[in-house]
């Protein structure tokens, strides 16, 4: 998941670079929880990767600041999810914790490579394809499934 140099290096001489094109605009529609503040949370990372995504082929300037302001979004929002989830006693909380661990690690790599640029053509898949993906998909299950339980639990 992480772009690498090599990877980039590879991608930038491929004649299969950019053959994902993702729609325009392109607008991510998350799931409803039933916890307040990972759907607000939720809503204000939406717009942050929304921009990022708007900007991936067009502004490299943004783009690292957009990036940064995702990781840190993020960052604090696994914190209270985190907290939230102790508070409960969700029992896959090591497995979601670690789930966070590493999409930190990968959105700080992300974030450095479109801060120092130049913006690679795996740069921009990884920000304008994988990114979106995966934040779509963790949502939609770890996230589910640690919402309802802590709907169920008591704690908002």
């Amino acid at each position: 998941m992480y772009v690498m140099d090599a990877q980039a290096s590879f991608l930038e001489h491929s004649p299969f670079a950019t053959w994902i094109v993702m729609p325009k605009p392109f607008t991510l529609v998350l799931p409803n929880l039933p916890v307040t503040f990972m759907n607000d949370d939720h809503a204000h990372a939406r717009d942050l990767l929304e921009a990022m995504v708007a900007g991936v082929e067009t502004d490299d300037a943004r783009l690292g600041k957009t990036c940064r302001a995702f990781h840190e979004h993020n960052r604090e929002h696994f914190d209270r999810e985190e907290a939230a989830m102790q508070a409960t006693g969700f029992p896959p909380y090591a497995v979601h914790k670690a789930e966070h661990a590493q999409a930190l690690t990968w959105l700080d790599s992300l974030a450095s490579q479109a801060e120092t640029g130049p913006v690679s053509p795996a740069l921009r898949q990884a920000i304008g394809v994988e990114l979106p993906a995966w934040y779509l998909r963790h949502i939609e299950t770890m996230d589910t499934v640690t919402a309802n339980w802590i709907a169920a639990h008591g704690t908002d």
